[in-house]
């Protein structure tokens, strides 16, 4: 019976992800909302995204281990070399939350760690795929980026999007306090696995969907097919659908990445895409089964 409760949750919860990020869609389609907006909407949440793990990888407590991993974070290669002592040595807090906030807060706030200081750093350079991202909206369908960016509708959302970001952090990293398993460097990589699998939706998913796109309109045209005839599902007038074509990919590569990435961080050992939101555990299988960040 448990199971079957959690294979319907596991469904709904999914739903509800879907259908949230698919607002954007119908809005742009039949509302005749701008999709301007919506994508730069989409671009401000992954930068808090960074900038909000990028704070959390300081709390971290466990030592950086680099051998044999696949992805390295902006900053770090195959070649790069750790201080031994740095990191052989047990973490050195900074002191900086005790000395800004109120002791009855302070008390619970995990210290930052003077040897995360650095990695966080080194790893800031990602904020070049992020402007690359934001060149690239500019060039293409944002026209007036300032002017999308400060428009009522964008400034509200990326309100809920801060909101939702610190409750995410939240739940990853407070309630579950995985700062005390995961190194700066798997915090870190989590966030840029994200950017990663954007910056391929942009690259792949996009260029796809303007040819559907392209495929649909003219099959419509073949067709004769009046939009009237199609009552309240009738696209609005002055519909873009070259700006569609981002909209589409990016809904739908969102709430796969949504959901994939709770999977990745509430199962120990996800599969499939959620397996490639979840940063790479160097430590040995027993005892990640013994010791689960969970």
């Amino acid at each position: 019976m448990t199971a079957l409760h959690s294979a319907a949750g596991d469904r709904g919860g999914l739903a509800v992800v879907l259908a949230a990020n698919l607002l954007p869609v119908a809005g742009v389609v039949f509302l005749g909302w701008r999709a301007a907006q919506i994508l730069v909407v989409y671009w401000i949440e992954v930068v808090v995204m960074v900038a909000a793990y990028s704070v959390a990888a300081l709390f971290a407590e466990r030592p950086i281990d680099l051998d044999d991993r696949e992805f390295y974070i902006v900053g770090f290669s195959e070649s790069s070399e750790l201080d031994a002592d740095r990191w052989s040595d047990d973490p050195e807090p900074v002191g900086i939350v005790s000395r800004v906030l109120p002791a009855t807060l302070a008390a619970h706030v995990p210290p930052i760690y003077r040897r995360n200081v650095p990695v966080v750093v080194r790893s800031l350079g990602v904020a070049g795929f992020l402007a690359f991202g934001a060149l690239v909206l500019a060039e293409t369908v944002v026209t007036d980026p300032v002017a999308a960016a400060a428009s009522p509708t964008v400034l509200a959302a990326s309100l809920a999007v801060c909101v939702s970001q610190a409750a995410e952090i939240r739940r990853e990293f407070a309630v579950t306090p995985r700062y005390e398993e995961w190194s700066a460097y798997m915090i870190l990589e989590a966030a840029q696995r994200v950017v990663v699998f954007y910056l391929c939706i942009g690259m792949v998913a996009v260029p796809i969907s303007f040819l559907g796109l392209v495929v649909v309109a003219g099959l419509f045209r073949s067709l004769a097919v009046d939009p009237a005839a199609l009552g309240p599902l009738a696209p609005a007038e002055g519909l873009d659908p070259f700006a569609l074509a981002y909209v589409v990919p990016f809904a739908l590569a969102k709430a796969a990445a949504d959901r994939s990435r709770r999977i990745a961080f509430d199962e120990a050992t996800p599969s499939g895409l959620a397996g490639w939101f979840a940063p790479e555990d160097p430590r040995p299988e027993w005892q990640r089964e013994r010791d689960p960040a969970r």
